[in-house]
């Protein structure tokens, strides 16, 4: 018997497992997923570990649909890339964003990625290609507000969002 329902206090209900997360490198256990550790300062060293992180990479990535198949044997769909309106990304790019490809843009703190992507998300809402979403893990609401005023991203149709959950992110999609 709980000794809290001796004292007259219902016994609280069980909370849902927290993930718990790790630095591959030094062992350090911070309480939420960080790009870099505070410990030993390596960059994207921290995993999440235990049964809850195979649950929700599981549930993240979903599951295998097909199997590996080689290169030559795939067809090519022609598909064409979008322009960023930003004149470098979309050289880097091959002409601009293409619709269902996942770019990952990865970098030093202060150089300049999420002006770089607010830029992007301007002018796409200024040449009305339609909305515009910006999710940020790292600043806040305000925070990204401020950087999108200073270089003129105001837009009804451009979003923001502070969020450093992946499934809240998509969520939001």
């Amino acid at each position: 018997m709980d000794r809290r329902s001796v004292r007259g206090v219902a016994p609280t209900p069980a909370r849902a497992a927290r993930p718990a997360y790790k630095c591959i490198e030094c062992g350090y256990a911070p309480p939420r997923w960080l790009g870099r550790c505070p410990e030993c300062q390596s960059w994207g060293s921290v995993e999440q570990s235990g049964a809850a992180a195979s649950v929700r990479a599981s549930s993240v990535a979903g599951p295998v649909t097909s199997p590996a198949t080689p290169v030559t044997a795939l067809s090519i769909l022609p598909a064409a890339a979008q322009p960023t309106g930003v004149g470098e990304l979309d050289r880097v790019l091959g002409g601009g964003l293409v619709p269902g490809v996942v770019v990952l843009l990865a970098g030093e703190p202060g150089g300049g990625k999420s002006t770089l992507l607010l830029e992007v998300a301007k002018q796409w809402t200024v040449d009305g290609k339609g909305r515009a979403l910006v999710v940020s893990g790292e600043e806040s609401g305000g925070q990204i507000r401020l950087r999108a005023e200073r270089i003129g991203a105001r837009h009804d149709q451009l979003f923001l969002a502070a969020e450093n959950d992946l499934s809240a992110a998509l969520g939001q999609v």
